[in-house]
């Protein structure tokens, strides 16, 4: 199982998310994500759909 993928910052500031993360997630043209920024150092790309269920993973990780 592939857990990370590798992108480059291009000069517009924009990233490329690779076709099999694309297609594992079933993200498409159009698609919304949140960016949640944890613990200052963190970036996370969050579909728009599932973020709660993510805010709940990382209020569990404080406790």
């Amino acid at each position: 199982m592939k857990l990370f993928w590798i992108v480059t910052v291009w000069p517009k500031w924009q990233i490329v998310i690779p076709k099999d993360l694309r297609e594992k997630i079933w993200l498409s043209s159009g698609s919304t994500l949140a960016i949640m920024l944890k613990d200052d150092k963190y970036i996370w790309l969050v579909k728009n759909e599932d973020m709660w269920e993510i805010m709940k993973y990382i209020e569990s990780e404080k406790n």
